[in-house]
């Protein structure tokens, strides 16, 4: 395997959309892979595009309980977005690339229809998978949105053996307005949850403080 290698899974549910005016529609999608070509991302030889597959039901119910079922709340675009991220992580242990980046949004652990930009949880999904598949435990998960990851949180929130890490801007200040430093896991996790909110103004700082708390 050559180093440096990157797997880019791209999610085409072109036809999809939330609402005719939710940012999250196939323009935003037909727009992001207009920018990977303009950028000649597809002619680096480091990079591996790969397409996604259809996840099973099943994928989805390791991380997810859906009300009334997680059958009747997704499309054929949600079982697209969970493939990728099992088509990234079959790469990885395959050696085929060194890392792997896939599209999708982090929701809560139950599902009863969408939250924001969010009705599955590919975080949790591609965890879940690593264990089913691969037999592996002990889990990190760095989460760098500007927006702090409460689905992933409350999917982890319980879980000894994921460490999860947000990177995301003070929620006093953005939506979703959780993600706080007391917020460090169940008493059988404790600690398992690092919050790490950033101001604009102070973002080194307070982040240099989380990393060496």
């Amino acid at each position: 395997m050559a180093k440096n290698t990157l797997g880019l899974v791209f999610f085409p549910a072109f036809d999809w959309m939330i609402s005719p005016g939710h940012p999250e529609r196939q323009e935003r999608l037909l727009y992001t892979r207009d920018q990977l070509e303009e950028e000649g991302l597809f002619d680096c030889e480091e990079i591996k595009e790969y397409r996604p597959r259809l996840a099973e039901i099943d994928d989805l119910q390791r991380a997810h309980v859906g009300v009334p079922s997680i059958a009747r709340l997704i499309t054929p675009a949600h079982l697209t977005s969970a493939g990728g991220c099992l088509a990234a992580a079959d790469a990885v242990m395959q050696r085929e690339v060194q890392r792997a980046f896939a599209l999708g949004h982090h929701a809560m652990r139950i599902v009863h229809g969408i939250r924001g930009f969010c009705t599955i949880n590919i975080e949790a999904i591609m965890v879940e998978y690593l264990r089913s598949r691969y037999n592996i435990r002990r889990i990190a998960v760095v989460d760098t949105d500007v927006h702090h990851g409460d689905g992933s949180q409350d999917v982890f929130y319980h879980d000894p053996d994921t460490l999860y890490i947000s990177f995301h801007q003070d929620g006093r200040t953005l939506y979703p307005g959780t993600g706080f430093p007391n917020e460090a896991g169940s008493p059988a996790a404790w600690a398992r949850i690092s919050i790490c909110p950033c101001c604009r103004e102070q973002a080194t700082k307070d982040c240099t403080v989380c990393m060496t708390a």
